[in-house]
This record gives structure tokens, C-alpha cells and sequence, in this order.
């Protein structure tokens, strides 16, 4: 693909993600986006005949709900900075723009909220209008929407302009987010308190937005009348005090970036104990008439830049320790964390993998943690800040018994621990077990969560996976529950019949055992093709010989395989089950059958789970890792060592877009 159509094709996905961003449903973290907006830059700076398809915009088209306003002057966005020399670099353009050598500017820094952008307009001293960014351009009048919010006054009684236009950010400080979301179900939950400031603010019902507790914060202007109503940027913070709109309170004034990006990294550190989420600073140039030489191209101003945060990266706190126990007895603990914002994602949980990583890492209640969010991966604390511990912080003391009071065993070359209950002796591998059955990647029953599988359990409706089949029997228990009635009760047993034509590698996921993932599953089920097979196989003495015999499958997992059929309950159960459930035979690609395929880094059009799926069914073995011996590695965004680590073994790299080719 040629650089054109590559930067078309960028420009086309971000112009996507802009419109769900500013409509509250992003599919993509604020870091990933940044790496997009920064290749894209990045092509645009180097190719100076991409200039003409430059049209990427700043926002988002104004909804039609709303009645539409121009803005004054344009709302743009900031330009990015994510080291010193990338603002070092940024405020010598400003110099050479001015024709000025080492210009000595006075700074302002101060909080980039992690909010909703907002213009108010005030004529004659009272609130005229307020208008949603929109395109920058055109926005959303939502006056009736903001009436009421702390930090917003409904007259300013300091003011000499008769116009005067104060832009900001509306948002939820983080308690107050909590208690909005407590008032709804977890599948009706925000995700995070910009989704959550956004659809409140733009809602046609403006009793909605006025009763819940939003706030604003200055952050600029846009037009004035009076011409020295202020002369630099701490001029304007002081014209807001004396006005009533509310402060960061963490504005300070710098003469060189080194003292700035100092204090960034401060406030970096102190960004989980900020009562509202914040994902950089925002330098400014405090002169006005600097500003106003400087001005700004058709993005962003000249004399701002946002110096972001590692937005994979945050401080925050351990609030306590617990274990979790894996449907194999797995035993995992887990850190409660001071909920955080990291990269649009809102954190409260953190694995802690195992006992030994609690001590090597030295993790304590109450300290305070560094927590890594990278990509798809789940949340981890990468190092405890010492500084900031206590005394009274003591060392976590690794417990010798499950929580189902089974002890606690370690086995040989293993770092986790596991229970040394049986299965279906510790209710807490068991209610594992059920979940993972249910689960999509196994028998896909949607509508079966946890908590309903838990409440089943305790009505002696479910204790083993084949019960799942026969809550058809118990009809009038279940429409009697909370919650339920006939809709939702058929609406389950609909789910559940739809789980009973799958395919025989699924069947083999939903077991739960060690060592068979997708993979093996699939393996497996290439061989023996459909249940008849399988059934008589799996009765059979030789069912370990001809495990062996399969191309691919460790010793490990044909030994789970056989401990698990050597139980005269596994295989009754199991047989049961066979007889209610349709196997859609597995039907070999002569194309690609035997041929090794992995998946990474973030792909645009589907998920990774679709992605496997879509291969699988072209016969293709899913890998887990880069060897010799892999035969496709299918890349996407931000893909790390793999890719680096195939290209170095010379195996056959696809994108995305060759992937679905070569599988269409």
C-alpha cells in the first residue's frame, strides 16, 4: 500500500474514533489513539503532498437532538506532548514562527481534566449560552442542561466585557461518580466519568443532567469584549476566582521547562489522591499578546500544548488484599486498588499472580502501588512507591488454607498455589467451573452470569454442569425469583437450548481442565472428528496411545486428559451431556491443515477471539508463542516483540487486511 492510501486509510479510522469519542462510546483507549494520531502526524510531517488530504477535523459533527450554534472562534484541541524534548521542540517553532531567538516566556501549567469540553457565553453579565465543542466549528446549544452545575454562575459580578466567552470542562469528581453509578445495574454502569459527564450533559431531559452532580472548571476563553479584562493567563485564573467558577487549584507559573516538566512529574505521582480524573497537564504561554501573535493553524493554538500522562501507567492505592480460586484450584491474590483512571479504562482490581510475586515485590495493605495497563492485558502492579509507605503497613502474611478451609498445597516447579479440595469439594472451584462452562468461549450460554449461577446453587438447582440442562424442570422456582418472570425465564432456557448445537472442540473448552485451551481442544477435536468417535475413544483402553499420536499435544495435557476420563462420575456426566448436546462434525481444510497460526498486537476490524475463530475454521492450529516452527504470524496495532521476533525467524507475516484474504 502506497504512503497515500495509507494515510487516507488513518485518517478515515480517526475521523471513527473522534465521533465515538465525542459521543461517549469509544471502542479505543486514549493510548492507542495517541500512537494512531502520532503516525498520522508523523506521515503528514514527512510527506508534504498528504497536506491536501489533511481534513481529519477536531471533533465531532453536532447531534441533530440539539439546536446548533457557531462558535465565535474555533474550540480546538491541543497538540501533544509526551517528553521535554517534544515541548522543547514545540515552543522553538513558536520562537522561530516569531522570528525570536531563546525567548524567555512565562508559562502557565495546569490540569488537563479528563471531561467534557464546554463554551459559556455571558452577555451583559449573565449566562447567555452554553455550547458543546462539536466540530469546533458548530456545536450543541445545552443551555437548560448546565443550569445548576457547581462551578458554573449563572452572573458574574467582576466582569467589564459585555461578551465574554469562558470554555472549560464539566466532569464528576470521582466519589461523586461511584454514587451515580451505584444507582444502576452493572450492565447500565459508565465505564468511566467522561462517558458518564457526556451522557449526562447531552441529555434531551435536562432534569436528567441538572440532578445529577456535575461540575465545571475553567480552563480558557474564547471571545471577549473588553480588551484588558486580563493580560496573561494568571490574570484570567483571578478573573475566575473573584467570578465564582471553581479552580484546579494546581495551576502554577514556570520561566523554563525543565521546572515544568519537574512539576509534572509530581503531579503525575499525586494524580490517585486528585479527587478527578486528570490525563496530563496543559502548558500554556501566560502572555496574551504572545498569544494572539502566535495564534494557531487549523488544529491547535501555538502557545498550548497537553504534556500527557503515561496513560499506562498510575499511582493509586492497595485497600486490601484477597485470594481468588480458579476452576483448577488455582489460587490467585488479587489487590482492591483506590479505583484509577487508566487510559479511559477505570481500575479497581489488580492481579497480584501469585504468593512469591507478593513478597519479591514486597506489597503491603495500604501502600501506595504503580499499576501498568498495557493493551488488552490485564491490570498488574509493576512496583510499590516507597516513600510514601507507613510504618503500620504490614508485610501480607501468605495464607495456608483455602477459602473453602482446604489447606493450601504448592506443587513442584509451579509457582501458583492451589487448593487441595477436590473440584466439587470446594464451592469455589465449582462455581469456577460452571462459569467457565457457561462462558462464550466454551458453551456460549448468554444470560447465565455469575451471580444467577450463584443464586442457582444455593437453590439446589445447580450443583454439576449437567443440571444447566434440566433448570427447564424447575419453571416455576425460577419466574418467582427477583428479577425474573416468563420473559426472562424463557429467555434463558432459549439460551440454553441454542448452547446445544456447538462443536466438539467447545464441548472439550467448557471441561475446565489444565493444559487444554483452544488449542489443544482443537487438536484434539481434528481427531476425532465427531461424539460417536469420541465416546468410544474416550472409554478406551488405549486412549492415552492415541492421545500420544496427535500431532502437536503435550504431555501435559493428555495427562490431564486421561485423569479427568479416568473418573467413572467425569465420564457419566460427560456422556449425559453428549446425549443432549449436537456435535457439528470438524471437517479437515486441505489447505491448512497442520499449518500454525498466532495473532498480535490489536487488530482493527475484529477481535483477536474472532480472528482465531474465523482461522480455526480454516483448519489452522492456533499457536501461544513465536518459534521456528510457527508458520503465520498475523499482526496488528501496537504488536511489540513478536512481530520483531518472527521477522528475525523469517516467518510469514500478514496484516490484518491479508489475513482476511487469505482466509476469504
Amino acid at each position: 500500500m502506497n504512503v497515500k492510501n495509507s494515510f487516507i486509510k488513518l485518517r478515515d479510522k480517526l475521523k471513527k474514533y473522534n465521533k465515538e469519542y465525542y459521543n461517549s462510546n469509544p471502542s479505543i483507549d486514549d493510548s492507542m489513539y495517541d500512537d494512531l494520531k502520532k503516525r498520522y502526524e508523523y506521515l503528514l510531517s514527512n510527506n508534504p503532498e498528504l497536506k491536501d488530504f489533511d481534513n481529519l477535523g477536531i471533533g465531532a459533527s453536532p447531534s441533530s437532538k440539539f439546536k446548533k450554534f457557531s462558535h465565535y472562534e474555533p474550540m480546538l484541541s491541543l497538540s501533544n506532548s509526551f517528553s521535554l524534548s517534544d515541548s522543547v521542540d514545540f515552543f522553538d517553532k513558536a520562537s522561530n514562527f516569531l522570528k525570536q531567538k531563546n525567548s524567555n516566556y512565562a508559562f502557565n501549567v495546569d490540569c488537563k481534566i479528563d471531561g467534557v469540553s464546554l463554551s459559556l457565553i455571558y452577555k451583559n453579565n449573565k449566562l447567555f449560552k452554553a455550547i458543546t465543542r462539536g466540530d469546533g466549528i458548530v456545536g450543541e446549544e445545552i443551555t437548560e442542561n448546565v443550569l445548576g452545575i457547581k462551578g458554573i454562575p449563572n452572573i458574574l459580578n467582576n466582569c467589564k466585557s459585555d461578551l465574554i466567552e469562558i470554555r472549560g470542562e464539566v466532569f464528576f469528581l470521582r466519589n461523586d461518580f461511584e454514587k451515580l453509578n451505584k444507582q444502576f445495574e452493572k450492565k447500565n454502569q459508565f465505564s468511566n466519568p467522561r462517558n458518564a459527564a457526556s451522557g449526562s450533559l447531552r441529555q434531551i431531559n435536562s432534569e436528567i443532567a441538572r440532578n445529577r452532580p456535575l461540575r465545571f472548571i475553567p480552563h480558557g476563553y474564547g471571545k471577549f469584549s473588553f480588551e484588558n479584562e486580563f493580560l496573561n493567563f494568571e490574570e484570567f485564573l483571578n478573573f475566575c476566582k473573584k467570578n465564582d467558577f471553581d479552580q484546579t487549584n494546581y495551576a502554577k507559573k514556570f520561566n523554563n521547562l525543565t521546572d515544568i516538566y519537574n512539576y509534572i512529574s509530581d503531579i503525575e505521582k499525586k494524580r490517585s489522591s486528585i479527587n478527578f480524573d486528570i490525563d496530563g497537564m496543559v502548558i500554556k504561554i501566560s502572555d496574551l499578546d504572545l498569544q494572539r501573535m502566535l495564534g494557531s493553524t487549523n488544529k491547535f493554538p501555538r502557545w498550548a500544548i497537553a504534556a500527557k500522562f503515561s496513560s499506562e501507567e498510575a499511582l493509586t492505592q492497595v485497600k486490601k488484599i484477597e485470594l481468588q480460586i480458579g476452576r483448577t484450584g488455582a489460587i490467585t491474590p488479587v489487590a482492591r486498588l483506590k479505583a484509577i483512571n487508566i487510559g479511559g479504562v477505570i481500575v479497581s482490581n489488580a492481579t497480584l499472580h501469585n504468593f512469591d510475586e507478593i513478597v519479591r515485590k514486597d506489597i503491603r495493605i495500604n501502600d501506595f502501588v504503580w499499576v501498568k495497563r498495557a493493551g488488552d492485558v490485564i491490570p498488574y502492579i509493576s512496583r510499590v512507591d516507597i516513600e510514601k509507605r507507613k510504618k503500620s503497613n504490614k508485610k501480607f502474611i501468605t495464607p495456608k488454607n483455602c477459602l473453602c478451609g482446604s489447606k493450601i498445597i504448592k506443587i513442584k516447579d509451579e509457582a501458583v498455589q492451589r487448593c487441595s479440595a477436590e473440584k466439587n469439594k470446594c464451592k469455589y472451584q465449582k462455581l469456577e467451573s460452571l462459569k467457565h462452562f457457561v462462558s462464550k468461549r466454551a458453551m456460549n450460554i448468554d444470560g447465565l452470569g455469575e451471580k444467577l449461577i450463584e443464586k442457582f446453587i444455593s437453590l439446589n438447582l445447580i450443583s454439576r454442569k449437567l443440571d444447566i440442562y434440566k433448570l427447564e424442570n424447575h419453571k416455576n422456582q425460577i419466574i418467582k425469583l427477583e428479577g425474573f418472570g416468563e420473559k426472562s425465564y424463557f429467555n434463558l432456557i432459549e439460551s440454553i437450548n441454542k448452547s446445544k448445537i456447538t462443536s466438539l472442540s467447545r464441548y472439550l473448552i467448557s471441561l475446565g481442565l489444565r493444559y487444554l485451551g483452544e488449542n489443544n481442544s482443537e487438536l484434539i477435536s481434528l481427531h476425532f472428528k465427531n461424539k460417536t468417535r469420541f465416546k468410544n475413544f474416550i472409554q478406551s483402553n488405549k486412549l492415552k496411545e492415541v492421545l500420544e499420536n496427535i500431532d502437536g499435544l503435550g504431555e501435559k495435557a493428555i495427562s490431564s486428559f486421561v485423569n479427568y476420563f479416568s473418573n467413572k462420575a467425569n465420564i457419566e456426566e460427560s456422556f449425559k451431556i453428549l446425549d443432549i448436546i449436537d456435535i457439528i462434525e470438524n471437517k479437515d481444510s486441505k489447505t491448512s491443515l497442520n499449518k500454525s497460526i498466532l495473532f498480535t498486537g490489536t487488530l482493527q476490524k475484529m477481535s483477536r477471539d474472532r480472528a482465531k475463530e474465523l482461522a480455526k475454521k480454516k483448519g489452522y492450529k492456533i499457536a501461544s508463542n513465536v518459534s521456528k516452527n510457527l508458520d503465520i504470524l498475523v499482526f496488528g496495532e501496537k504488536s511489540g516483540s513478536k512481530l520483531k521476533k518472527a521477522k528475525d525467524l523469517k516467518i510469514n507475516i500478514l496484516n490484518e487486511e491479508e489475513f482476511l484474504n487469505l482466509i476469504n
